[in-house]
């Protein structure tokens, strides 16, 4: 019930909207950024304490919170660079180097290379070490409270680090003294969250298995615990109990924990006038009741789903009622998706979507621009959704689930058909609704007959407009610039072209499929793709062309660095005069040259978008939050990630 409270406390997202940041103090941002730490809202936390940086300069508790949001979402990489350079500035506190030596931690474990995982666990071990050197563990009889209560963080990470490393005596050795400090710390009253998990760990880590699991369970249990906090420790009691031969250890340290509960749903629209028997009004009640059943047995608390008519809906209210968060995915602009998929004769489904929307903890929008009759949207729109349940399981360290109201028939594009055999590629078999026996069960009730399932298309409008020719499809681009072309001299300049050219030319000719149009003007490059892993692929290859090449012989001592983006979304393609071919034309495309000027050269910077997709199925790149950052010629704010290759194997 606690869990459950909180998640019915105040809208963070408004409370931030609402904020004087021109004369909010850093208490003020500080408050708010640890709040939505708390509720697993990481991203916006980092956000909200580079704003409070902005105007509170060098204020180290925010940096602090900017960091430790950076990790908590996945980036310990760029967390690292805040808090070494807080160390650099003299910073010798426990939190600033525990942080650290966690960030370091994240990029042991996440790292694949033999010899990255050496240096980040020797690099965490040293940070730990100088967190807890501030009291020796010899002094502990004679130590204060508040010395206490700084030391057995970084000594129950030694013990973590050690035993993890293969080196189980030196692990049992600093888990026993983070034990008796926390015993320390008990006797004097003091026995909070982390306290608590601290003295799970030491007894998991010395073998006392029955008694962990006891005390994470009591922790997990109490009104204190916050989501995040929950996630942070089951995760790190998962990795010791993997370490057990007997999987029974893992299961008994497993059940000790609740979780989030992150469910995706998707499912069949109510029938409309003349369209086969399959989910007809007086189903509704069912499903309802069926839905409601299966949420409470998966202890869904966070949701994902677009708004259509049916299914959805019936889970956004459901999830609402629960007191949990809801989170809405629309593939176009909102009125065209209401006269598709939402409006019908029957049924106040419109006044419903409002609702929804209303209560909605975020709205995604794929384009804002129209459907014009693109069922790709569709699918592109489940892709997205699945990308973002996948960002937030990640962040807390949960596998989601899928729901689906379905009969079991493949469907047309975009249908629930499509994204259960997209799940089940990449997660676990998703819990189905079976359409059909809700339809046997109601009195009278005919056979149903396949149709399109999930957020598809359905009202006359939809199929007036199938019928137009359209130009647009989702496609992903890429720009890319050179950082420091102006230094080239002049004479070598035709060198350069030489150089540049030539060797894009021969990485797009690596590709398994060229890509769908290619351009360059100067050191500028620009291309668009329909398979992903291409340009993924020339995106990071290009990167390291220009980080890692010899440029010696265009008297650059220092090198090229080039900045690159990409985005992907729906695009016109469209005959150019001017170049007398197909090109390109679209919002979508302007966002993504939007994005390449603010660029860290030698990077490559993806849209949201991009990070969505990347999260699901796309096991050879990973990415991290850089901020919500202002795009070029006044785009608007953006959330934007850096690219890399999984397992930190770039030299960065």
């Amino acid at each position: 019930m606690s869990q459950l409270e909180k998640r019915l406390s105040p809208n963070l997202r408004l409370e931030w909207k609402l904020l004087n940041q021109q004369k909010a103090s850093s208490i003020e941002f500080l408050s708010l950024c640890e709040k939505m730490i708390e509720v697993g809202e990481f991203l916006l936390a980092h956000d909200v304490a580079k704003a409070g940086l902005a105007k509170h300069k060098k204020d180290r508790k925010l940096s602090q919170k900017a960091a430790h949001a950076l990790s908590k979402a996945g980036s310990p990489m760029m967390a690292t660079k805040i808090l070494e350079e807080l160390v650099a500035g003299g910073d010798r506190g426990v939190e600033t180097h525990s942080l650290l030596a966690s960030a370091y931690k994240d990029l042991w474990e996440y790292s694949t290379d033999l010899q990255s995982k050496k240096k980040y666990g020797e690099l965490a071990i040293a940070r730990y070490e100088e967190a807890y050197s501030t009291n020796s563990f010899d002094n502990l009889r004679t130590s204060q409270q508040q010395d206490l209560e700084t030391q057995y963080y970084p000594c129950i990470n030694i013990a973590f680090m050690h035993f993890m490393s293969g080196d189980v005596e030196k692990g049992r050795e600093s888990a026993d003294k983070a034990r008796q400090i926390c015993e320390k710390l008990k006797e004097r009253g003091t026995y909070h969250y982390w306290i608590q998990v601290t003295e799970a760990e030491a007894h998991l880590l010395l073998g006392s298995i029955d008694e962990a699991a006891g005390v994470y369970m009591e922790a997990a249990s109490s009104k204190e615990a916050q989501t995040s906090q929950i996630a942070s420790t089951r995760k790190q009691a998962l990795q010791i109990a993997g370490v057990y031969e007997d999987a029974e250890v893992r299961e008994k340290i497993s059940l000790a924990f609740p979780k989030l509960g992150i469910v995706a749903c998707s499912g069949h629209l109510i029938d409309g006038p003349g369209d086969s028997r399959r989910f007809p009004p007086e189903a509704e009640a069912e499903a309802k009741r069926k839905i409601e059943e299966a949420l409470e047995e998966m202890d869904a608390n966070c949701g994902y789903s677009s708004a259509a008519c049916g299914t959805d809906i019936l889970f956004l209210e459901t999830m609402a009622e629960r007191g949990g968060e809801t989170h809405v995915f629309l593939p176009f602009a909102k009125q065209e998706f209401i006269e598709t998929s939402v409006r019908r004769s029957d049924g106040n489904w419109v006044d419903r979507f409002e609702k929804v929307l209303d209560q909605a903890t975020s709205v995604h929008y794929v384009t804002r621009e129209g459907y014009n009759g693109e069922d790709s949207l569709f699918s592109f729109c489940n892709e997205i959704m699945l990308g973002f349940t996948a960002m937030r399981g990640r962040g807390l360290d949960e596998t989601p689930k899928l729901l689906t109201f379905w009969d079991g028939q493949r469907g047309s594009t975009g249908g629930t058909g499509e994204l259960v055999d997209r799940w089940r590629a990449n997660f676990n078999e998703p819990v189905v609704i079976c359409a059909n026996e809700v339809l046997s069960s109601l009195a009278g009730a005919g056979s149903s007959s396949s149709s399109t399932g999930g957020v598809s298309p359905a009202s006359p409008a939809a199929e007036d407009k199938r019928g137009k020719q359209v130009s647009r499809a989702v496609k992903v681009m890429i720009f890319a610039d050179v950082e420091g072309f102006s230094k080239v001299p002049e004479a070598l300049t035709p060198v350069f072209v030489e150089k540049f050219l030539g060797g894009v030319s021969g990485m797009i000719e690596s590709l398994s499929k060229p890509p769908a149009f290619v351009n360059t003007w100067g050191d500028s490059f620009f291309a668009v793709f329909d398979d992903l892993d291409d340009a993924l692929n020339l995106a990071m290859q290009l990167r390291d062309y220009f980080s890692k090449g010899d440029w010696s012989e265009l008297d650059l001592r220092d090198g090229l660095e080039v900045r690159i983006s990409m985005h992907a979304g729906p695009v016109y393609e469209e005959f150019d005069p001017v170049l007398q071919r197909r090109n390109f034309f679209g919002q979508h495309v302007n966002q993504a040259a939007r994005i390449e000027p603010i660029v860290l050269p030698g990077s490559v910077f993806v849209s949201e978008i991009m990070a969505a997709l990347l999260s699901f199925g796309h096991d050879d790149f990973d990415f991290e939050y850089v901020g919500n950052l202002e795009l070029a010629k006044n785009y608007g704010s953006h959330p934007i990630y850096i690219l890399q290759r999984t397992g930190y194997k770039d030299s960065i």
